[in-house]
């Protein structure tokens, strides 16, 4: 839990305007594929990993727990987690092929509107009521997520996509930036699920955020380099 700021980026509401307006419509649609797989995964494997530590720990304080009470558990809670089922019953729909019937279409798109000021209002409170002391003392692993998520990741990316299986062009220059983007709300929402590590997640976002602002033209000046 405490690396998730770490690997999971603002893909949307900061990547989406990102992509659109760095790369265009072309770029848009490599992003979305890239966030599609990112969140279904790294959602996935985060919650798995989590609920499974949880049935541990409430197996070990239940004598009656038995293996497969626990691996339902752990299944059930993973399918109807609040973050993962949305990107799972999205990807199935988009599957189909089917289209959004018109005035579902317009309400899904005036509420989603909504994400972005209801994410910096969530992450102000989180700020507002933690204590003042919980957050410096937060600030030393925000900063090594900071730089996991805006250096390192960004040049793992860049070193494997492109000098590991060829990737060039603009699918390189799409998962470079979108690896460089800071870390995303859905870090704080899954801390806040499980009561651990809020005011870590809330100050890497916060810091991540305002450092992407220095640290994204460097990395789009070194792919300019290798066009």
């Amino acid at each position: 839990m405490q690396s998730f700021p770490g690997a999971f980026g603002n893909t949307v509401q900061i990547g989406i305007p990102v992509a659109t307006a760095l790369f265009g419509e072309a770029g848009l649609g490599i992003h979305i594929a890239l966030v599609s797989l990112h969140a279904l995964v790294l959602l996935s494997v985060l919650t798995v990993v989590v609920e499974l530590d949880v049935a541990r720990a409430r197996a070990a304080h239940d004598a009656s727990a038995s293996l497969w009470r626990t691996l339902r558990s752990t299944v059930r809670n993973t399918v109807i987690h609040p973050v993962v089922l949305p990107v799972l019953a999205g990807g199935l729909f988009n599957a189909t092929g089917l289209p959004l019937p018109a005035p579902l279409d317009e309400t899904l798109q005036l509420l989603g509107t909504a994400v972005a000021p209801l994410c910096l209002v969530l992450i102000g409170i989180t700020l507002a009521y933690t204590a003042g002391r919980a957050v410096l003392g937060a600030v030393r692993g925000a900063l090594g997520l900071t730089a996991v998520k805006l250096l390192l990741q960004p040049a793992l990316v860049l070193v494997v996509a492109h000098w590991g299986l060829g990737l060039g062009g603009l699918p390189l220059q799409v998962a470079v930036v979108m690896a460089g983007l800071p870390a995303g709300s859905n870090a704080l929402i899954f801390a806040q699920r499980y009561r651990s590590q809020e005011s870590e997640a809330t100050t890497a976002i916060v810091l991540s955020t305002l450092a992407f602002v220095l640290t994204a033209p460097l990395w789009l000046a070194g792919l300019a380099r290798l066009a």
